[in-house]
């Protein structure tokens, strides 16, 4: 590599850099012990909040619950966020083992891999209320979760089952939708 192209490359990798610590919230990036994968993902479902617009009546609640259902992987880069704010609200991070203690406090709801064998009953239960259902593992969307977190080269993508979202009464902006794969659920 000649020093031309070593200098753009340097340059390249410093803007690279930049641009990722300007997206990204400044407590995610002092996270401990969490994957870098799960630390985007929480910047990213925290981003998320200004690209959906929810009901006025969970507008108006004292806090923006994001909460997590079965094994947590992001730890403290979830809680991170409470720092933050979704509009005036204060955001609240909740936990939940059991999907019949999540409750209408959760604006967001993030349903791991270790609740797949209960899916389709969860989000059956959830899809009246104005809970954003996101989920990282295979077929989310398509089973009628509303975002599915997708991994790709280096990157992370989404599938929107805009469908689902209609029905919960959420409004999804369409700078977000061009950035998706839009899919529908199928129906089994």
């Amino acid at each position: 590599m000649n020093r031309l192209t070593y200098t753009r490359v340097w340059r390249h990798s410093c803007f690279v850099l930049l641009v990722l610590s300007l997206l990204l919230p400044a407590e995610l990036l002092s996270a401990g012990a969490v994957s870098p994968e799960y630390k985007l993902k929480a910047a990213l479902i925290y981003k998320l909040t200004k690209f959906v617009e929810w009901p006025r009546n969970s507008r108006e609640r004292k806090q923006f619950g994001i909460c997590i259902l079965g094994r947590d992987d992001f730890g403290s880069a979830l809680n991170a966020l409470e720092a933050r704010q979704v509009g005036n609200q204060p955001i609240h991070i909740q936990r939940f083992a059991q999907s019949e203690a999540v409750n209408s406090s959760c604006q967001i709801l993030f349903i791991s891999e270790s609740k797949r064998p209960f899916l389709k009953t969860i989000l059956h239960s959830l899809a009246p209320l104005p809970i954003l259902t996101i989920g990282d593992m295979g077929e989310f969307a398509e089973m009628g979760g509303m975002i599915e977190l997708t991994r790709g080269h280096k990157r992370i993508g989404f599938r929107i089952n805009l469908q689902q979202a209609d029905r919960a009464g959420l409004k999804i902006a369409a700078p977000l939708l061009d950035l998706a794969t839009i899919v529908e659920t199928i129906q089994p």
